[in-house]
Formats: C-alpha cells, sequence, structure tokens
C-alpha cells in the first residue's frame, strides 16, 4: 500500500512539473544566449538560470567543456541547453534557427550597451573569460556591444555580462511598448497564441 502511495505521489509531481514546464514554453521569447568555450563550469549554471528567469528560448553552449548543471538550480529542467562542438556547428544553428547573432565583447567595433539597438531574435554570445569571442565570430555578428565600466579592471563576470545584455534587450522592447508580461509571471493559459508566436522552438 505504501509502495503505491508513493508511486501515485511520484505521478502528481510528475505530471505537475509537465504541465508547469508547458506553461513556462508558452511564454519562451525569441531569444538565446550562447557561450563560447567557458573555462569554468559554474558560470553556465549562472547563465541557464539567467536564461529562464527572462524566459530565453535556449541557452547554446560552444566548445567541449562540461558545465555545472547544480549551478543552474533546477533551471536546466525547463530551459533548452544546446550543445555544439565547434564554430561551424555554431554557424549552422545559427543559420537554422534564424537567430541574429550579437557579441558581446570589448571591440573597437562595439556600440555601448547602453545605445544598442539590437535585431530581431537576437543571439547574444558571450566569450570565454580569458579569451573572449574569437574574431572570426566578432566578424560574422551583426551587432558587437560592450557594457561600460568605471573600475580599475575592465573585466566583468561573464554570467553577469549575460544577465545584462539579456535584461538590457528586454527593457528596450518594454519602452517601445513591446514587451509582454513587464511584471514577469507565466502566460495566461487562457491566452492566444505564445508569446514568440510561430518564431520560438518549444523544446521540452
Amino acid at each position: 500500500m505504501s509502495d503505491l502511495k508513493n508511486r501515485l505521489a511520484m505521478e502528481r509531481r510528475l505530471e505537475r512539473r509537465q504541465r508547469r514546464r508547458e506553461e513556462y514554453h508558452r511564454g519562451l521569447r525569441p531569444m538565446a544566449i550562447a557561450a563560447w568555450n567557458i573555462t569554468k563550469e559554474h558560470n553556465v549554471g549562472s547563465l541557464v538560470r539567467t536564461a529562464h528567469a527572462a524566459a530565453a528560448a535556449e541557452v547554446v553552449l560552444v566548445g567541449e567543456r562540461d558545465w555545472n548543471v547544480e549551478a543552474a538550480k533546477t533551471a536546466e529542467l525547463y530551459t533548452t541547453v544546446t550543445q555544439l562542438p565547434d564554430i561551424e556547428a555554431f554557424r549552422t544553428h545559427l543559420e537554422s534557427r534564424r537567430w541574429n547573432l550579437v557579441a558581446v565583447e570589448l571591440d573597437e567595433r562595439a556600440v555601448n550597451v547602453f545605445d544598442a539597438e539590437y535585431p530581431e531574435r537576437p543571439c547574444f554570445l558571450l566569450g570565454a573569460e580569458l579569451a573572449g569571442v574569437p574574431a572570426e565570430l566578432l566578424d560574422d555578428a551583426e551587432l558587437v556591444v560592450q557594457i561600460p565600466q568605471w573600475g580599475l579592471v575592465p573585466s566583468l563576470n561573464l554570467a553577469i555580462a549575460g544577465s545584462i545584455v539579456l535584461y538590457d534587450y528586454l527593457a528596450k522592447l518594454h519602452g517601445q511598448g513591446s514587451l509582454n508580461r513587464p511584471d514577469g509571471g507565466l502566460v495566461d493559459q487562457n491566452a492566444g497564441e505564445p508569446e514568440g508566436g510561430d518564431d520560438v522552438d518549444h523544446k521540452g
């Protein structure tokens, strides 16, 4: 009897999780965040948490390094994480998903993030903690942005930089009056189309 009770309780939890996942996926936004060959595993987990909080459609990890699932605090259960081996695979993925590459880097071509005018369907690319974004991907980018800093050490934590650009993009959508649910929360289950419409690939 106890085994049956436990099994039924587990089934209810799984059903509830699946229902919440479906509600969350209805509100995914057509944006992504990518990281190039990150060396610190916990940064990826933190990035996944940010992407989940912002309802980004996916996180793209380029390179062979593992990442720390624990740092994601279960956000990885609801957020699509795509792992790709190299630059060419990343380029193919960008094209297939119709993402527009926005590199986040200290570079002479970079626009101040405060002045940035982002393309539709942006994929924000963050570089490795030491080497940054590869030059060939900077050349590919539709836009390069940098985050102004006033300290003596010109280097923000990668996960923090990712959070800043994602929320700057959302803030600008809000300023244009085109951000749904500016106060947070899930999409109303009685609403019509998901927020991203047909532009977001809702993966489980």
